[in-house]
């Protein structure tokens, strides 16, 4: 039995904790004669197990006559012993009932008002880690079939309801749902509860997901995991960056191993596309891949989809990574400041009056003083190594120079909406001039976005989103010889429009549709001591898509989905293209085990092609093509399934199979008869199409006891190309037979340590034959602390690099376009310090 009392109205409420045994309720009896309708009540409820919800006011002086036997049907029990007093039964949910006065029996020294006995449930929705508001999030009482929809501020409110105690679902489009027991009393004088959602971990049923608003920085050396996120240790040394985190992740790497831009199971790199605040980039990295052009203190929540893809996303061969920077709508502000070795960087978000807010991001390099770039002649070619030089050495050393700056403007429109405008800007600039009387080499690089999107409530069960933007990319490429100057220039432009629309139905089932407009232009020049030429390409795209998120039952979800796209060139269009998708997830335990698989067909209509044999170098001459009616459309299926189980709360791992097989892949040929420039017809016979497969078997554990946390993270994977027109299948640029991780780390206080060593297989070579094993190991020690009104954090690094190879094959006759040094960055400490307040 329970008896709970408010400050208005003194509330009985009884229950049941379990039910007696058949042999003693064969022989219970109870008999009312003239008894008080409280003392019935309780004993009633004693005996049934029915849960009662009333005023005392409204039983007091009312006597009762009757009887109730185990045998007897509780329900009717109730309604019989409540004849003829003026009190009504109102059912809530099985087995629970809210006592009211009869309208038509109203006694005078008797509140009756609904006041009395109801009351409003209302509350905040937020996000776990950074406390922002969540508009848009359905609030359902599930037993009643009714709820509410999170306004701009997170609150909710349902009215009316009588008092008693409610199951709760909670959810949000990209969160964690949950459940949970709310109490409703009359005039409560409590402070509303605030519900905390978990950024959703498995977007893409086939693979986890790195996910959460608060990607690594601030926390120095590691960062805080969830029960089954076994492979999501978020690790980065030295300068915060979230490549260096992803890069955890089992099956995935960098181009040069410590380095470079992100490999996804073997694929290039080119077949992962990158989106910010649903704005696709081009190309987002520093220094020849170096570092990504994410600022992670400037990002909200960071999604990474890799294989199988939701039927919203395209234009990615291997994996998307979707980014969210954050919005100062929440209310407070918040500054960062960091320097760095490697930059400096700034990030802000001021709220401006209660409906308004803007966030400031900029950043910019400091080598130089401490790491400097060098230069070294290598197997036939340039190589550049963007912190290894020679700090002290000045005079030719090459200089490479990169900043970036992004802001963003939000303001609430009305209750249940709010608008976005949105611009990011990236630049790289790289100078060398080659030894002796060679001439030198200028490339510059140039990144950048536009933005406005509309987000708001349509009713109460429909979330519709607006966006048109404005992306690029510009590249340029100057070689400086004694006596002539050769340049490249080329450009990709997109201009796009978005609507989505998702309709909350029911419990069950949550419809996204949408359509996708996207107009692209590539141009490029080339001049050279010989002649020039230039080339064009015009292609718009529409892309339709739906997908049904359904629960058929507790603990399953299934998602279907297709994506239709057609692409415009010139005046003709080309064929349909139809993607079905197909996802499911069986999770018996929430917390303990995820059960998934998922197939999917893709496309992607942007390739970026290199003009040298040895793709695995980033390059800095790389042309971009379109899909055309003479470029093919790459186009992959892909299959995969896994399985996460947490045993025990400081145990938790992962096991993921999966497949690939692509077609329309470019890929160079082994040996170019010339330099590719920039017209078309000539980028394709120098990169014919290809055929892609690729399988691998991907596992991560995780163990968490008191201040250690220790992890790995390994893969077993091939990737294989083959041209289309028939031939052996060989492997591909990026193909990594065995990669193996191990990472140790401890908090203790203010103080974080880690500890890290990577094992991989080399790449294959032209040749034929592969690269040594790559043995990389990294440590790092941080530390937190307050001082002077602001919260502060420093982190030191050193990185084993392994010794540069004399050895290691060309990409062509030296003073042709260089390569880049895989190996990161120095053996020597490092340290960046960043301030919060």
């Amino acid at each position: 039995m329970r008896l709970s009392v408010s400050v208005a109205v003194l509330a009985a409420v009884l229950a049941l904790g379990a039910a007696r045994p058949a042999a003693a309720q064969a022989e219970a009896e109870f008999v009312w004669v003239g008894a008080p309708l409280a003392e019935a009540l309780y004993e009633l409820a004693e005996a049934t197990g029915l849960e009662l919800v009333f005023a005392l006011r409204l039983v007091d002086d009312i006597r009762v006559t009757g009887r109730f036997r185990a045998s007897d049907d509780p329900d009717r029990a109730l309604r019989y012993l409540l004849r003829s007093t003026g009190v009504r039964a109102e059912r809530i949910r099985e087995g629970q009932y809210v006592l009211i006065r009869e309208p038509l029996n109203l006694r005078p020294d008797i509140e009756t008002t609904r006041e009395a006995y109801t009351g409003t449930l209302d509350g905040r929705v937020v996000d776990a880690e950074t406390g922002a508001a969540l508009m848009g999030a359905h609030v359902w009482l599930v037993d009643l079939g009714l709820g509410d929809v999170v306004a701009y501020d997170g609150g909710f409110a349902v009215p009316d309801l009588p008092t008693g105690r409610y199951v709760v679902r909670v959810s949000h489009v990209g969160y964690k749902p949950v459940r949970l027991e709310l109490d409703v009393f009359p005039d409560s004088p409590r402070l509303p509860p605030t519900v905390r959602l978990q950024a959703e971990t498995l977007e893409a049923p086939d693979t986890p997901v790195v996910a959460g608003p608060d990607p690594p920085g601030p926390t120095p050396g590691m960062t805080e995991l969830g029960a089954r996120q076994a492979a999501a240790i978020p690790y980065a040394l030295g300068e915060a960056d979230l490549a260096a985190t992803l890069s955890w992740l089992p099956g995935l790497s960098r181009t040069g191993g410590a380095s470079g831009a992100l490999v996804v199971r073997g694929a290039d790199p080119t077949q992962t596309r990158y989106v910010r605040d649903g704005v696709p980039l081009y190309e987002p990295w520093h220094a020849f891949g170096l570092f990504s052009a994410f600022q992670p203190e400037a990002l909200s929540r960071v999604r990474f989809h890799r294989g199988s893809l939701p039927a919203p996303l395209g234009g990615g061969l291997a994996a998307v990574l979707d980014v969210e920077t954050t919005d100062a709508l929440s209310g407070d502000t918040l500054r960062t400041l960091g320097l760095g070795a490697v930059d400096a960087r700034a990030v802000a978000d001021v709220p401006l009056g209660d409906r308004v807010g803007v966030h400031l991001g900029l950043r910019r390099s400091v080598l130089g003083p401490i790491l400097r770039p060098g230069l070294r002649a290598e197997g036939g070619a340039w190589v550049l190594d963007p912190t290894g030089g020679d700090p002290f050495r000045r005079g030719d050393a090459p200089t490479v120079a990169f900043a970036d700056a992004d802001v963003k403007l939000s303001a609430a429109v009305g209750a249940h909406a709010h608008v976005d405008v949105a611009g990011a800007l990236g630049t790289d600039a790289v100078r060398i001039d080659l030894p002796g009387a060679a001439g030198g080499l200028d490339y510059g690089w140039r990144t950048h976005a536009a933005s406005a999107r509309y987000r708001g409530l349509q009713g109460p069960k429909t979330l519709v989103s607006a966006l048109a933007y404005r992306t690029g990319h510009r590249a340029t490429e100057e070689r400086r010889f004694p006596s002539a100057v050769a340049r490249t220039d080329q450009a990709l432009v997109e201009h796009g429009a978005s609507v989505d629309v998702d309709r909350f139905v029911s419990l069950k089932h949550q419809v996204r549709a949408g359509v996708q407009l996207a107009h692209r232009e590539v141009t490029g020049t080339q001049r050279r001591p010989d002649g020039a030429e230039s080339g064009t390409q015009r292609v718009a795209e529409v892309a339709f898509y739906a997908m049904d998120t359904w629960r058929p039952a507790e603990g399953w979800q299934v998602q279907p989905g297709v994506r239709a796209e057609v692409r415009v060139d010139g005046a003709r269009a080309l064929s349909l293209d139809l993607s079905p998708r197909l996802f499911a997830r069986w999770t018996p335990d929430a917390d303990r085990l995820v059960v998934r698989a998922g197939v999917s067909r893709q496309t992607q209509a942007v390739q970026r092609v290199r003009d040298r044999a040895d793709g695995r170098y980033a390059l800095a001459a790389s042309r971009w093509l379109l899909t055309d009616r003479d470029v093919p459309l790459a186009r992959a299926w892909q299959v995969g399934a896994g399985v996460e189980w947490a045993p025990s709360d400081p145990f938790a791992f992962s096991v993921d199979v999966y497949g690939r097989r692509s077609r329309g892949l470019l890929e160079p040929l082994a040996v170019p008869a010339r330099e590719a420039g920039v017209v078309p017809a000539d980028l394709l016979a120098a990169h014919p199409a290809h055929d892609g497969r690729a399988a691998g078997v991907e596992l991560a554990a995780r163990y968490g006891r008191g201040d250690w946390t220790l992890g790995f993270s390994g893969a077993l994977a091939r990737a294989q190309v083959r041209p289309e027109v028939g031939g052996d299948w060989r492997p591909s640029a990026y193909d990594r037979p065995v990669a193996l991780g191990v990472i140790a780390q401890r908090g203790r206080g203010p103080w974080t340590a880690a500890l890290r060593l990577d094992i991989e297989s080399g790449l294959a070579r032209p040749d034929g034959r592969r690269d040594a094993v790559q043995v990389r190991a990294s440590a790092a020690v941080g530390a937190n602390a307050t001082a002077w009104g602001l919260r502060w954090t420093a982190l030191a690094q050193a990185t084993a690099r392994p010794r540069a190879s004399s050895a290691s094959p060309g990409v062509g006759g030296v003073g042709l376009p260089l390569a880049t040094d895989p190996r990161g960055l120095p053996g020597w400490p490092i340290v960046s310090v960043s301030a919060r307040w």
